[in-house]
C-alpha cells in the first residue's frame, strides 16, 4: 500500500492513521521534490519523531530537514524490503547521507 502525499502536520499523522508497521517513508518540499527517504519498523512513531523538537539526541540532519518538509508519503512493506527500497532511493534525496 502506497499512501498519497499527505500534509506534514502532527494532527494529519494521527488523523490519517499512519500505521505502526514496517515500511518506507518519504518527505517532500513544497515543490514536490524528494527531500528524504527512510525506513522504519514502526512508521507512525518515526514520522511523528520529526515533529519533536529540542531532543538532545536528535540526528543533526533532522533540524534543517524539518524546516523544509511540506508533505510526506509512506509505503507499508516487510522490514527487509523496506531497507532495500530506502537504500535504492537515497541517491535521489537531498538530505540522505550515503
Amino acid at each position: 500500500m502506497i499512501s498519497n502525499r499527505l500534509r506534514f502536520r502532527r494532527k494529519n499523522i494521527l488523523k490519517q492513521e499512519v500505521p505502526n508497521k514496517p515500511g518506507v517513508y518519504r518527505f517532500y518540499n513544497d515543490k514536490g521534490q524528494l527531500l528524504y527517504i527512510g525506513h522504519a519498523s514502526k512508521l507512525r512513531h518515526r514520522v511523528q519523531s520529526y515533529h519533536q523538537k529540542d531532543d538532545f539526541q536528535e540526528h543533526p540532519t533532522k533540524k534543517p530537514l524539518r524546516k523544509h518538509i511540506h508533505t510526506y508519503s509512506y509505503s507499508v512493506m516487510p522490514k527487509n524490503q523496506a531497507m532495500m527500497k530506502e537504500r535504492n532511493g537515497k541517491h535521489k534525496a537531498k538530505y540522505n547521507m550515503l
